[in-house]
């Protein structure tokens, strides 16, 4: 129960957001944006839009001829986001001429979490990394690419040691989270940073979390950078030998342009979950089951135009899913994705049952594997359910990363929920998670199990099946011993205090996470092994890492992958070391 790769749909961010003050109404939208690699860098035109301008995603458009104006620039990134900045504020710090093409009408929103492993500014706490190869190597079905995840285990110390020098200056810190359960068995390595403007509170709350991205920017803009907002890129520019040159661009106002890269191109457009049709085509059983989605404008732009230049996409179709989708009474899964609402006790271990009122599953899952174990049981949903000591179950649970509901010691964890950045409290949970779905319906809140069961639709006959489960799951919390499934005791939690609740859980997508094959340097192969030159794919258009399914224990794996690469592009490129 760890990672945090957070989206951005609250609950209501309308009402939240017009309550707020203009001083606090930047923090809050980062923290509505969550850990999420929330990507405005790849926005600007609908999923919809750009899915449907060719017969197929696969198929490469005509080159266009009509280009009104020609720029000129050692590197270009496409994407401001969390590759996309840090690879080009690397790039200019090292006196490169940088332009940027940004999709959308503003940076991307940051993350809370950016996981680097043994930097020299955490000298305390060292984790061996081939146990962490080959833990991950496991989650993933034995096929990831354990030389990029070498790379990043080592490298990833001195890009947050880089992000620190550089942000400082400008009021960033970076507070470190290695607080874990109580548990042998558990595996939470410490690597997680979660920078913060200007103040730190180590108990709450922490209005500056989200911020980095901003400072970056205003410190590339120093070094001279140039970004081009509302300019997506469409294709990139390739010589005689296949090498890539430049990219070709739609601006709203400077209509088409191209834009020349003498030391090479670096995409980073944040994967395409929200392109439906390369969802449907490249990972429909990983995405179906979505009651929301956080994509809105990452299109798959990236990954297209490195496959129109050679490249090769990895085999697999994975999506960073989260078990954190309540659904309303009469929801109904669609294309859309849409329906449900973002529920942050989702992801805590209480008692899972299935549409038919039976336990399946061991709970104590990372998001996306209690995502699939619900998917696969009938209605492709589960109902959570929890009674009246929830706060101590929660306590006791000490979940990490954004899972988080109840706060670690002082100091070693980020102690503020990642939706609002308010300070986490039992008040907290209820007035801001609970008490909205409970006015809505989508949460049952009854004082008997039978009157649950009601609420939940059960008929006679999954009533009585329910009431067994539970009976039977508070048996085995009272042994301390789950021998049905084998959760640990600590994350046991009996149903038997009224009142008693429920919810409809299901999967809430935030980004895709399986791409472009690339070497250590980020450079895109093709079939041959053979590497495209001039070219460099980054963050979630860089395969290797997730090629099924995302280690969610390894808190800020995901920006911390994407920074580091992209940092390790942006020196390549330029021949710096």
């Amino acid at each position: 129960m760890g990672e945090n790769i957070v989206g951005g749909n609250a609950i209501s961010r309308r009402n939240f957001l017009a309550g707020i003050t203009a001083t606090g109404a930047l923090a809050a939208a980062g923290a509505l944006a969550g850990c999420a690699p929330q990507t405005a860098s790849e926005g600007g035109k609908t999923g919809k839009q750009n899915a449907t301008t060719q017969s197929s995603w696969r198929d490469k458009p005509e080159m266009p001829t009509d280009i009104a104006e020609t720029l000129e620039a050692d590197l270009v990134v496409v994407g401001a986001g969390n590759g996309g900045l840090v690879a080009a504020t690397t790039a200019a710090q090292n006196g490169a001429k940088v332009i940027v093409l940004e999709k959308g009408g503003a940076i991307a929103m940051a993350r809370e979490a950016i996981g680097a492993l043994n930097s020299a500014l955490e000298p305390d706490h060292r984790e061996d990394v081939p146990t962490l190869l080959n833990h991950a190597n496991q989650t993933q079905a034995g096929d990831a690419n354990m030389l990029m995840y070498k790379t990043w285990a080592e490298k990833s110390g001195e890009m947050i040691e880089w992000m620190k020098e550089t942000l400082e200056p400008k009021g960033m810190l970076f507070p470190f989270e290695w607080h874990k359960p109580d548990d042998e068995h558990a595996y939470y390595p410490a690597m997680c940073y979660n920078p913060c403007l200007n103040e730190y509170n180590p108990d709450g709350p922490n209005y500056g979390a989200y911020m980095h991205l901003e400072v970056m920017h205003e410190v590339f803009q120093e070094l001279g950078g140039e970004i081009l907002f509302m300019t997506p890129a469409q294709q990139l520019v390739q010589d005689e030998s296949g090498t890539v040159t430049g990219v070709i661009a739609e601006s709203d106002d400077r209509g088409t342009i191209q834009v020349n890269a003498k030391n090479g191109v670096i995409i980073c457009t944040g994967g395409y979950g929200a392109n439906t049709e390369m969802l449907n085509d490249l990972c429909p059983g990983n995405s179906k089951w979505c009651g929301l989605t956080s994509a809105t404008t990452e299109t798959g732009d990236g990954i297209r135009m490195a496959l129109w230049a050679g490249a090769e996409l990895e085999a697999g179709g994975a999506c960073m899913i989260w078990n954190r989708a309540i659904l309303p009474d009469g929801f109904e899964f669609t294309d859309e994705r849409a329906g449900g609402e973002i529920f942050l006790p989702g992801s805590q271990p209480f008692l899972h049952v299935n549409a038919n009122g039976e336990r399946f599953m061991n709970e104590d899952q990372c998001y996306p594997m209690s995502y699939a174990a619900g998917a696969n049981q009938p209605g492709h949903y589960s109902w959570i359910v929890w009674d009246g000591s929830y706060w101590e179950d929660i306590e006791r649970f000490d979940t990490c990363g954004c899972s988080r509901l109840f706060p670690a010691p002082s100091g070693t964890a980020f102690n503020a929920d990642v939706y609002d950045c308010e300070a986490m409290s039992k008040e907290h949970l209820d007035s801001f998670w609970l008490a909205p779905q409970i006015e809505s319906g989508a949460l049952k809140k009854c004082d008997t199990l039978d009157e649950l069961a009601e609420a939940m639709g059960f008929d006679a006959d999954r009533t009585a099946t329910f009431k067994a489960n539970v009976e039977r799951y508070n048996e085995l919390v009272a042994a301390g011993e789950d021998t049905d499934f084998g959760k640990p005791a600590y994350r046991l939690s009996a149903v038997d205090e009224p009142p008693f609740y429920a919810a409809r859980i299901a999967g809430a997508l935030l980004v895709t996470t399986h791409g472009v094959i690339t070497n250590v340097n980020s450079q895109p192969l093709r079939t041959d092994g053979s590497v495209i030159e001039g070219l460099y794919v980054c963050g979630n258009d860089q395969g290797g890492f997730y090629p099924h399914n995302y280690p969610s224990n390894f808190t800020g794996i995901n920006a911390g992958r994407t920074a580091t690469f992209a940092r390790i592009a942006a020196k390549h490129a330029l021949g710096v070391a």
